[in-house]
């Protein structure tokens, strides 16, 4: 029996961008059988441009949220209309790798997975080309994971990639019976939250060791330009937030370990907090604010050090080299 996706491609002002995102979509190797794309009340000419696409292509469905949601509202709207077996979710400035789904559909053929992910090929928008994989997933191909072994690669120690930043697709029998979606009380964090949820009613979760998702860089690896894509804004602190409110949930209060992992991430998120506010800071002359900061967290003063120090040795090696 062939399997079926639904493809999920959430848009807000991405009238600039959704084409590449859209066509990778278009063009895999395994047809899907539905793309629903997303609107969540645009101000740009997003929603026409999609409409024209759909003229083209039968299979793109284009929805439109009541009001503006975020990117959960809009996917968990794409969850309740998707009609294939499998319904995997591609953000509007990203691109999925050609042969995508069909890796995907050898996979389910041969296992009983809820829930799978692959690793991320990273996309430089500035330089307009792929740079090198995350290696996120390397070593567990066909693994099943289990809640703490995706809690031990979610603790942003720098060693590793998150998983939280995998982009799976469910299988959509799970997601009817369990009625579970994407958590729209926060914009930031709501993969990780989601796989949680689903790890927490028992979803078999397996990876796959294939670079099939580009995903775009905030910063290009080569061009070291900002990318002129959506990528959603940094929120470290509201990230550490919401890992201490998983902390506390029902399923994961009661182990001991997992809370220790979970509260090792937010200490990580904090910790790039304190770097990213201290660059903002820093490039505004935010004396004040600097001030204040080490006041309400004083172990900020370590890191505003460790961020001097750094600064300081790019510069020095900088003028070896000339």
């Amino acid at each position: 029996m062939t399997v079926t996706f639904s493809v999920i491609v959430p848009v807000y002002n991405a009238e600039a961008f959704l084409d590449r995102a859209i066509r990778s979509v278009q063009q895999q190797t395994l047809s899907p059988q539905d793309i629903l794309v997303i609107d969540d009340c645009s101000t740009d000419g997003t929603y026409n441009k999609v409409a024209e696409l759909a003229k083209e292509d039968p299979r793109i469905r284009l929805l439109q949220t009541p009001q503006n949601g975020g990117p959960s509202t809009a996917r968990n709207l794409g969850f309740d209309n998707a009609t294939g077996d499998w319904v995997a979710v591609l953000d509007a400035d990203d691109a999925f790798a050609p042969d995508r789904l069909e890796q995907f559909a050898a996979m389910i053929e041969r296992s009983s997975a809820d829930l799978l992910a692959d690793d991320l090929l990273y996309y430089d928008s500035g330089a307009g080309c792929v740079t090198v994989s995350a290696r996120a997933t390397q070593g567990f191909n066909g693994k099943s994971i289990t809640l703490k072994d995706f809690l031990s690669h979610n603790v942003v120690d720098g060693k590793s990639m998150d998983w939280g930043l995998l982009k799976p697709v469910f299988r959509r029998k799970f997601l009817s019976e369990t009625g579970l979606r994407y958590p729209t009380d926060i914009r930031h964090g709501e993969d990780f939250s989601f796989i949680i949820s689903l790890l927490l009613k028992g979803a078999r979760f397996i990876l796959i060791d294939q670079p099939l998702y580009l995903y775009t860089q905030r910063s290009g690896g080569i061009s070291k330009k900002l990318s002129d894509l959506s990528r959603t804004s940094i929120a470290y602190g509201a990230l550490a937030n919401s890992a201490l409110v998983l902390a506390h949930q029902g399923g994961i209060a009661g182990h001991p370990e997992l809370v220790d992992l979970l509260k090792e991430r937010a200490s990580g998120l904090m910790r790039l907090d304190d770097a990213y506010f201290f660059s903002i800071a820093i490039r505004k002359g935010d004396i004040k604010g600097l001030v204040s900061r080490s006041i309400k967290r004083p172990v900020f003063v370590r890191q505003a050090f460790y961020s001097i120090l750094r600064a300081l040795q790019k510069r020095i090696i900088h003028n070896i080299k000339m």
